[in-house]
C-alpha cells in the first residue's frame, strides 16, 4: 500500500508536468480557434490519467494515515499528502472547472480564449506545486529517518 501511494503520487506529479511542461507551451502559440476545437475534443482524455494516478494517492493516503499510530511523524506525514493533494483538488474545482466549462462552451472570442487560457496556465502552477508537495512528502512518509552524523574525529 505504502509503494502504491508514494508511486501513485509521482505518477501525479508527472501527469500534471506533463500538461504545464508539455501542453500548455503548445496552446499558448496555437491560433485561439484552434486550441477550442482541440481542448473542447480531447480534453476529457486527460481526466483518466489524472484520476488513475490521484485517487489511489488520495485513497492509499487516507487509509496509511488511519493506520498509523496516533501521534506519530507518520502519520502527520501522511496528514499533508491528504492536505496537497485537497489543495490541488481544490484549485482544479474552483478555478479550473469554470475555465474548462467555458472554453468547451466554444462561445469565446480569440483574446476570451487567450485571457482564459492565460488564467488557466497560471493556476495550473499551483496543481504542479499541490503535486510536488504531495509527492515528496509521500516520499518522506517511507523514507528511513536520517541518522545523526556522527563526527569524524574522536
Amino acid at each position: 500500500m505504502k509503494a502504491l501511494t508514494v508511486l501513485a503520487s509521482a505518477a501525479f506529479l508527472g501527469v500534471m508536468l506533463v500538461i504545464g511542461l508539455a501542453l500548455v507551451p503548445i496552446f499558448l502559440v496555437m491560433d485561439p480557434q484552434v486550441f477550442e476545437d482541440w481542448f473542447a475534443r480531447y480534453f476529457v482524455f486527460f481526466l483518466v490519467p489524472v484520476i488513475l494516478t490521484s485517487m489511489p494517492a488520495f485513497v492509499g493516503a487516507f487509509v496509511l494515515r488511519r493506520r498509523s499510530p496516533a501521534g506519530s511523524t507518520e502519520r502527520r506525514l501522511w496528514r499533508d499528502v491528504l492536505l496537497a493533494l485537497a489543495v490541488t483538488y481544490a484549485v482544479s474545482t474552483i478555478i479550473h472547472l469554470p475555465l474548462n466549462i467555458a472554453l468547451w462552451s466554444r462561445d469565446l472570442s480569440d483574446p476570451d480564449i487567450r485571457t482564459t487560457l492565460g488564467w488557466w496556465s497560471a493556476a495550473h502552477v499551483l496543481r504542479i506545486i499541490g503535486a510536488l508537495v504531495a509527492s515528496r512528502t509521500a516520499y518522506r512518509a517511507i523514507a528511513p529517518a536520517e541518522a545523526p552524523i556522527q563526527p569524524v574525529l574522536p
